[in-house]
């Protein structure tokens, strides 16, 4: 194992120094992805897949879900059940978020069949259905070795009492529950082409690679905190999100959004005139005459355009002219009809906060397919004053600015691989509320989808 280990010599001085102090989960269960099998094709008991993961780790999320989908059975239905920000879980002082989940893995899957777990950080490069039916030889959970859980085949009727979900919200150590499983005798080995970590990886045989030494995981998901090395194996991972990007993929899509009452969630408006001029700097500067605002509601700085009738979707705003702006807000009837084409630009000012997680990459996709020009976006990062009738928050989705950074970026490369020919210039601002004195600190990001 030493030959994986992340040292004190691979951190930063900031991580060195990182706090483990982490807020409240706020998911009730696991968000479930679903691939059925293929319609008209037999199909066997469904693989059920249960991930250990982390909102700041959605790049490797989403290549683990990619390979899945390159090697899965079509005859078969796979359940992929993403474990993150789980209530009830006392996560401060965990190395990862996400600990102790595997451990309620039983208890979360009914108690009842079979259950394979993953760390988000691997890929799969076989078909894991054949880990799923392997013979378990009267064991309760299969494992590279019994001090190695991050890749598990578990009987979850013959572990039920044993990890119980109860526990894994309380207790902080894994060898608390590997001496469980060894005093019952339930531990069995795991054929290790099923997890191969990092240099063990063998091309061709390893059916799983785990990329398990954090400072040369190649997606880089910690960079403040982290000094990242080359992978040896890290094109094998690149060349998987390469694939994805050139494919569009997304786990989740406008025609199946994770969240069915997206549009509802979606609607924003009301921050437009603190960008005025900084907008209106891109406009000067990109000289757009077509502009969509996207997620609009109704804002006083627009005034409705001479050329459309009074109260419609056509506005003008004094400080951009020559700028023909449509506003689309599906939460607003006068806005709501759906806009198609590519405008010279578009921003989204008070809209990518209230789309929950999961849809943030598709909307994000859409919202850069209608772009020509430049696109200016703002993100906030702190919970609204205002609730929803059920008493969430306005804004569903508050995270660090690396993630919406993180989130564009992303965006910007499946642009880039599906659109090639696309050149557009993308501004991020992120705001937060400042940690020792009042007021909002903004962040500004840029970059473009012009190839280098």
């Amino acid at each position: 194992m030493s030959r994986f280990a992340t040292k004190r010599k691979h951190w930063k001085y900031r991580g060195l120094l990182r706090s483990t102090k982490r807020p409240p989960g706020h998911r009730a269960e696991p968000v479930l992805f679903r691939m059925p099998a293929e319609p008209g094709k037999a199909s066997a008991a469904p693989v059920r897949i249960y991930v250990g993961s982390e909102p700041l780790q959605h790049r490797a999320e989403r290549v683990l879900l990619w390979s899945l989908e390159k090697v899965r059975d079509p005859a078969r239905e796979y359940q992929v059940y993403l474990m993150k920000d789980l209530i009830g879980f006392a996560r401060n002082g965990w190395k990862t978020a996400f600990k102790t989940y595997r451990y309620a893995v039983p208890s979360l899957a009914g108690n009842q069949g079979r259950a394979i777990y993953n760390d988000v950080d691997q890929i799969y490069l076989h078909d894991p259905s054949e880990l799923f039916d392997l013979d378990m030889d009267g064991h309760g959970v299969l494992c590279i070795d019994d001090r190695d859980s991050s890749v598990m085949l578990i009987d979850c009727e013959r572990m039920a009492d044993v990890w119980r979900e109860a526990d894994a919200k309380t207790e902080q150590q894994h060898k608390v529950f590997r001496r469980r499983a060894k005093a019952r005798d339930l531990w069995g080995p795991l054929p290790p082409r099923w997890h191969a970590r990092d240099t063990d990886y063998v091309a061709g045989q390893s059916g799983l690679l785990h990329f398990t030494t954090l400072h040369k995981q190649p997606w880089h998901p910690f960079p403040r905190e982290l000094k990242y090395e080359a992978n040896e194996v890290g094109d094998v991972w690149h060349t998987l999100e390469a694939e994805a990007d050139a494919a569009g993929f997304t786990p989740w899509s406008k025609a199946q959004p994770c969240v069915l009452q997206l549009q509802k969630a979606a609607t924003g408006g009301g921050s437009l005139e603190a960008e005025i001029a900084r907008i209106g700097a891109l406009v000067e500067r990109y000289r757009p005459s077509t502009l969509l605002d996207y997620g609009s509601s109704t804002e006083l700085v627009y005034q409705d355009s001479p050329e459309h009738e009074s109260g419609g979707r056509h506005k003008i705003v004094q400080q951009w002219p020559g700028v023909a702006v449509t506003c689309y807000d599906p939460g607003n009837a006068s806005c709501a009809v759906p806009v198609s084409g590519t405008y010279d630009a578009v921003i989204a000012t008070d809209v990518l906060e209230h789309v929950p997680e999961e849809d943030v990459p598709w909307v994000l996709d859409e919202i850069f397919s209608l772009c020509g020009g430049f696109l200016y976006l703002v993100a906030a990062c702190f919970p609204a004053r205002k609730h929803l009738p059920d008493s969430q928050n306005a804004r569903c989705t508050v995270m660090l600015p690396a993630w919406w950074h993180g989130q564009v970026e992303a965006a910007a490369r499946r642009r880039m691989a599906t659109s090639p020919e696309a050149c557009l210039h993308w501004t991020l601002c992120t705001r937060e509320k400042r940690s020792f004195r009042p007021g909002i600190r903004s962040r500004w990001f840029e970059g473009t989808t012009a190839a280098a």
